[in-house]
């Protein structure tokens, strides 16, 4: 994004306040009336937009750092929604920032974002607003097509296709034992490949509902844990300051390195996309 469309941008979308964008409706005429009056950033929508589809990530340099903006921008992919985005429930854009009470921060592993949704995001949106000055906690992206790849067994990818994979769907008080909703991992359809998997929420999972996984699926659900181990197939970058990462995040699985003590000022701001024309997911 070039300088004078940065600052366009940020003008033009310090006249709407944060509020107003709740709905569908207002995000695509803030995003109608931008496009129209920012001629540049029309033309860098629709170049972003057909490299995301491509390539399923790219990343925008030169971004302002502006929740407003990154609103509009985000609602060129579908409706920007709050909904699994952070503990505040209307929440447009949730601020991801590495607490000085933990200094450090074990690698994030690799995920999709929304997994416990009927139909989880298709986009994420990630900000840079400052990167760690250590220049760790680098963002790590990987394909589910490349994982399908490297499971040589066809009976395991057929069983990550079945929807009895049991995922923890903890208690909105954050007590008590956690119920359990099943889905499938991967499916192959038409050259591509879409997945959901948290880690932390099919472990626990696994742990309270393990014995209705019978060993066909364990064996399946172990075969896609190490392809998503196979060192080769990452694309492992650092987001700088300006820089606004969109992903698939039906097609590609998501983390990051690992934050050492000097990382407590990495901030991020994330915001979710449901795709334009998907009608909103109901919470299992």
């Amino acid at each position: 994004m070039t300088d004078s469309t940065a600052v366009a941008l940020a003008d033009f979308s310090s006249t709407w306040r944060s509020e107003e964008l709740k709905s569908e409706r207002t995000q695509q005429a803030a995003l109608r009336r931008a496009r129209e009056e920012i001629p540049e950033l029309h033309r860098l929508l629709d170049e972003a937009a057909t490299a995301l589809r491509a390539s399923l990530a790219v990343v925008v340099e030169g971004f302002p750092l502006d929740t407003t903006a990154l609103v509009i921008t985000a609602a060129a992919l579908g409706r920007v929604d709050p909904s699994y985005n952070g503990p505040k429930p209307d929440s447009l854009v949730h601020d991801v920032v590495d607490s000085e009470a933990r200094p450090y921060r074990d690698p994030d592993p690799f995920h999709t974002d929304s997994p416990l949704l009927a139909r989880p995001h298709a986009y994420l949106g990630l900000l840079c607003v400052r990167p760690s000055p250590a220049g760790d906690g680098q963002t790590v992206l990987v394909s589910a097509a490349d994982v399908a790849a490297e499971i040589a067994d066809r009976s395991h990818l057929r069983a990550l296709r079945d929807p009895c994979y049991p995922f923890a769907v903890p208690h909105a008080s954050g007590s008590g034992e956690p119920s359990i909703t099943t889905h499938r991992i991967l499916a192959l359809s038409g050259g591509g490949a879409t997945v959901r998997y948290c880690p932390v929420r099919v472990t626990a999972g696994v742990a309270r509902a393990g014995h209705a996984l019978d060993d066909e699926h364990v064996s399946a659900l172990r075969a896609f844990e190490r392809a998503l181990e196979t060192r080769h197939l990452p694309t492992v970058f650092l987001l700088r300051a300006g820089e606004l990462l969109l992903l698939d995040n039906r097609r590609l699985l998501h983390g990051r390195t690992d934050v050492g003590p000097e990382g407590v000022a990495r901030h991020l701001m994330r915001v979710k996309v449901h795709a334009i024309g998907e009608q909103q997911d109901s919470r299992r």
